[in-house]
């Protein structure tokens, strides 16, 4: 019995199992004639398989964050534990200095498993309290998704390559930007309204510790030089459905921040372009918009048409579309008044600054989407357009005015 038997039907077992395929059961029942034989080499060989898969998405465009939120889409709950497993195996072949700051702090923030080691599928299902069958079929299922990632832009340099002067991590705000995404994801899933308000007030004291102010006075200090090029991209994840229409509102924040954004809506994931404090600005934003929006929506209740059909889909459709549209245009005039307000010595030294950098996020933008499409969405609730507008009215838009350092 050679590896390379085993390793022709990794590929076909694991496609069997992610799709559900009649056949599945019977590609592993032939995985399981190999795994009586030798278990230790079926081990070895699902390693070295998951290994290279794993090296595939990254090669692909995808970062740690990317595939874990995209496989909590795609694969069940308990299968998560043996992804973060693989990746972190996957890992043990770099050297901590062949690592991305950015890439390391997805790796910590996911909880991937450290320090990097083996993955032994016996020794993992052991730790797991999981059986031999079923842990097979994890293994099949975690290599079926991975086979199935498409090609995306790449945002980080790949593991293993040179960092070269890589953009250092900011740990402290790394961590608050976790932190209010843990309270906002708590807010967007309780059904009690105290409880989601104090989230949410919570996660806007966080938000308040950033600071607008030391762009101004970066940029003020950055004029007699060459403007420092430190635009960057992320991927923010959004929850299905309706995933134009919130694409659409972390458009029109991304907007209002000098920030540029594209959406794969198959995946439900916008990537947004801008220099990297505009960037963690809209992230913020865009997150605590969403959980209002959300929160508005349902509240907003069903809708049924004049002959007693739901038009519930519809409407929230609209009802979004046009929370997005009015926000965004909140946005802009608060975005107007903040450099209106700089003080007229400063404002000469600021222009010019802001110029390059939408220059510089421009040119990262057409590099890593050098074909994009603008795509059209028509309304077609005009109750749930007049509600979203209403309630976009009512939103707290404080997070950028509050900031202070």
């Amino acid at each position: 019995m050679s590896d390379q038997e085993i390793l022709r039907l990794l590929p076909i077992a694991a496609a069997a199992v992610a799709v559900g395929d009649d056949r599945a059961d019977l590609q592993l029942a032939r995985l399981g004639g190999y795994d009586e034989r030798d278990q230790g080499q079926v081990d070895r060989c699902l390693q070295g398989f998951l290994n290279a898969l794993v090296r595939g998405a990254w090669e692909r465009g995808w970062a740690p964050a990317d595939v874990v939120q995209h496989g909590r889409r795609q694969l069940d709950a308990a299968v998560e534990p043996l992804l973060l497993a693989a990746i972190s195996a996957e890992h043990q072949q770099y050297s901590a200095t062949a690592l991305d700051p950015r890439w390391v702090e997805q790796l910590v923030d996911l909880g991937v498993p450290q320090p990097f080691g083996e993955l032994r599928l016996t020794s993992w299902a052991v730790g797991a309290r999981v059986g031999r069958y079923l842990a097979l079929r994890h293994a099949l299922s975690v290599a079926g998704f991975l086979q199935t990632l498409p090609v995306m832009a790449r945002l980080l340099p790949l593991p293993g390559s040179p960092v070269g002067h890589a953009r250092p991590a900011v740990p402290a705000n790394q961590k608050m930007l976790a932190r209010i995404r843990a309270l906002l994801a708590k807010a967007e899933a309780t059904e009690f309204p105290d409880e989601a308000e104090a989230l949410s007030g919570k996660a806007q004291e966080l938000m308040a510790k950033f600071s607008l102010d030391s762009t101004l006075l970066t940029a003020s200090a950055s004029v007699e030089v060459e403007v420092p090029d430190d635009s960057s991209a992320r991927r923010i994840w959004v929850d299905t459905p309706y995933v134009s229409a919130k694409a659409q509102l972390v458009g029109a924040v991304a907007s209002a921040n000098r920030c540029r954004t594209v959406v794969i809506e198959d995946l439900a994931v916008v990537t947004i372009v801008g220099a990297e404090l505009d960037l963690q600005l809209t992230e913020i934003l865009s997150t605590s918009l969403l959980v209002q929006a959300n929160r508005a929506m349902i509240a907003a209740g069903k809708h049924v048409g004049r002959r007693g059909e739901s038009r519930t889909r519809s409407f929230r459709q609209s009802f979004l579309m046009a929370y997005a549209q009015r926000i965004g245009e909140r946005l802009e005039l608060v975005s107007a008044a903040a450099e209106a307000a700089v003080p007229e010595a400063d404002a000469g030294r600021l222009l010019p600054v802001l110029t390059k950098r939408e220059e510089q996020v421009d040119a990262l933008f057409t590099q890593l989407f050098p074909n994009t499409k603008t795509r059209r969405t028509r309304i077609t609730n005009g109750a749930g357009w007049d509600a979203g507008l209403i309630a976009a009215d009512q939103a707290q838009l404080d997070a950028r005015r509050q900031v202070r350092r």
